[in-house]
């Protein structure tokens, strides 16, 4: 992997993680497109901690007031999402890096990203039983195509959020989910020296695009 193409993955990356449109998937394709048949783990989990770290900064002050009913919400969500994710874990050479997949499954999303037109937006208060389903909606994420901001949040305001309680209940769910699938990797964690360099620059593209993303976003 040359510094350009660690460069253009991070970039992917931080676009793609907070917009509806299923960061995977685009990393995928951009994969394809430079030769690559899959960067280092270690990358991978690099830049996820970069859109990772974007999150906590641009939603910190929505952080510090959570209370314990809202943490009881988040971690009622990490249940579903947590066993579908271990689930299609089974399937991973399977399914993630197949162009085909990955082109159904976009499609899938475009539909899906559709809903919210439809329907009259309401002001309902976030319950367990909303939590369990949004969580169920990003465990199905996992799959590449399926994006994970689009399908929490379309799935929220479906089920009678206002959009700015959807829009931060995605985002929170997504650190505990993004924390563990990146904990799952790190026994393939193997930093090399001489990749530093492309670590650092994935890194920083993604933190930066990821940033300027999910401020749009909000």
């Amino acid at each position: 992997m040359t510094p350009i193409q660690a460069a253009g993955l991070g970039l992917v990356q931080g676009l793609t993680e907070f917009l509806p449109i299923s960061s995977t998937a685009h990393l995928v394709v951009v994969q394809n497109l430079f030769g690559l048949t899959e960067p280092p783990v270690s990358f991978d989990v690099i830049i996820h901690l970069a859109t990772a770290l974007v999150t906590v900064i641009v939603l910190w002050s929505v952080i510090k007031a959570l209370k314990f009913k809202q943490l009881k919400l988040i971690i009622l969500a990490m249940i579903p999402t947590g066993i579908l994710g271990l689930f299609f874990n089974r399937w991973n050479e399977l399914i993630f890096g197949s162009l085909i997949f990955t082109a159904v499954t976009l499609i899938i999303n475009g539909l899906i990203l559709l809903l919210p037109k439809l329907i009259k937006f309401k002001d309902k208060p976030l319950n367990n039983q909303s939590a369990g389903l949004i969580g169920v909606a990003q465990g199905l994420a996992v799959l590449p195509g399926v994006s994970r901001s689009g399908s929490t949040i379309v799935s929220g305001l479906l089920l009678g959020l206002k959009p700015e309680d959807a829009y931060n209940f995605s985002f929170l769910i997504s650190l505990p989910a993004i924390a563990a699938a990146q904990l799952l990797q790190l026994k393939h964690l193997n930093l090399v020296e001489a990749e530093f360099v492309n670590f650092g620059l994935g890194f920083a593209a993604a933190f930066i695009s990821g940033y300027f993303a999910l401020l749009w976003l909000r």
